[in-house]
């Protein structure tokens, strides 16, 4: 395939997507795979619409192309865990999530996916660990600090539990009242047997 022909193929399979014929991109994706199979651009963008259109099994083939490729791709390895983890794979989701978070200690999200496949396995312990480094890089987003309580809880880590619903409670009121329902805790109530000092 000329250059020519490479570029029209990717401008209209651009252009499909643009109008919401995704369909019709994957034909002019698949055009430019036949002649280059190991073209991370176009793998990357086959495989996010393959998720998207529930072809996981192919998505993901698809992404494991993409991360050998691309090795030292953050994006990359972040999409193929969260490809994982909606495929239930949660063990092979941790493990491309923790090569996203070695090569980029500061996504949070990635954080967050870890700590959720962790949960899903029932490791409460790591997945703490997660949802603190979330926290910690995401000080105002309630949904680590949320699942940080849940996971405190599972592991009958009350006081933490409590505390971390305190520090939710500043910024995010209904997050906490969801929590409370959850856990049975009362963070707005002074339990007796506390000492006041």
């Amino acid at each position: 395939m000329n250059r020519l022909t490479r570029w029209f193929n990717l401008k209209v399979a651009t252009w499909m997507m643009v109008f919401r014929q995704p369909t019709v991109a994957k034909e002019y994706w698949n055009k430019v795979l036949a002649e280059t199979p190991d073209d991370a651009n176009v793998l990357a963008m086959l495989a996010h619409q393959e998720a998207e259109d529930g072809e996981t099994a192919s998505a993901r083939a698809r992404y494991e192309k993409i991360v050998v490729a691309r090795p030292t791709d953050v994006g990359s390895w972040f999409n193929y865990g969260f490809l994982l983890q909606k495929m239930g794979d949660h063990a092979a989701a941790i493990k491309a999530f923790e090569k996203t978070t070695a090569l980029d200690a500061k996504l949070d999200r990635a954080w967050f996916g870890k700590g959720l496949s962790h949960v899903a396995l029932q490791q409460f312990e790591p997945a703490i660990d997660a949802f603190k480094k979330t926290n910690k890089l995401q000080p105002m987003s309630p949904h680590g600090f949320y699942e940080l309580a849940k996971a405190q809880f599972a592991v009958d880590d009350r006081d933490a539990c409590e505390k971390t619903m305190r520090k939710v409670k500043e910024f995010d009121p209904k997050v906490t009242a969801q929590l409370e329902d959850e856990t049975g805790i009362r963070v707005g109530v002074e339990r007796w047997w506390v000492q006041k000092k």
